[in-house]
């Protein structure tokens, strides 16, 4: 943090696990796989790329798969809903989940204030919490003013937190429900979470973000094991 402001988030890095030499199999097959697996439990294919960038090349794996008329997790508008801050935000509120207040702009926004682009071909961040910077973090993250951003209030005594989701599952017992939601709504089999811790300890989901299968933990990978069939 400087002057109150930050230009991004990073993630957590968990404690380092040995591998074993399942996992590293288990690592090799998915690669040969295209990270296309097959997922029992739910009788369905699931991309687990874990990097969905917009026209990139899980993107249009997922297409291609999709058309093709099998039942494909995430889907492109799955990929979209969750990437694009206000769709995602929206789709939390419908379905009963706590979320905070927001507003789209393309220039001028009120600190305390998380800012987000819009842009699916961006993926910047910043947490502002002081006056002073808002021309300056605008101007960046609009391109000159060009595009618009979604800005999330931050209430008084709020901070910023994150966990990891791995089809749910969670290795933080605090966002064990949460993560359970986040996959059964937006169906992103890995996903790096924002959220908003309250000064009372609640929480609102804020962002969904990337999370590739190649940054995964051993103990993920243990999780997932024997959900995932690789497709080779």
């Amino acid at each position: 943090m400087r002057d109150g402001h930050i230009l991004a988030t990073k993630a957590i890095k968990a404690p380092a696990i040995k591998e074993s030499g399942n996992i590293s199999r288990f690592k090799n097959l998915a690669i040969k796989a295209g990270h296309i697996g097959f997922y029992e439990d739910e009788d369905c294919f699931l991309n687990m790329a874990g990097y969905y960038g917009y026209m990139e090349t899980a993107y249009y794996i997922s297409q291609e798969i999709e058309t093709r008329g099998d039942n494909i997790h995430p889907t492109c508008r799955e990929i979209l809903d969750s990437a694009v801050v206000p769709i995602f935000l929206e789709r939390v509120r419908l379905e009963g989940l706590p979320a905070p207040e927001y507003y789209i702009t393309n220039g001028y926004f009120e600190p305390p204030a998380v800012v987000d682009p819009i842009n699916p071909f961006m993926s910047r961040q910043s947490v502002v919490l002081k006056n002073g910077h808002q021309e300056r973090v605008a101007k960046s993250m609009t391109r000159n003013f060009t595009y618009a951003i979604c800005c999330q209030v931050l209430p008084p005594g709020a901070k910023i937190g994150s966990f990891r989701s791995v089809l749910g599952y969670c290795t933080k017992p605090l966002f064990e429900t949460l993560s359970k939601e986040v996959w059964r709504i937006f169906r992103i089999p890995l996903a790096f979470i924002r959220v908003i811790i309250l000064a009372d300890g609640s929480l609102m989901l804020s962002r969904l973000q990337s999370l590739p299968f190649n940054k995964l933990t051993p103990a993920e990978l243990k999780y997932l094991e024997d959900k995932i069939k690789w497709q080779i």
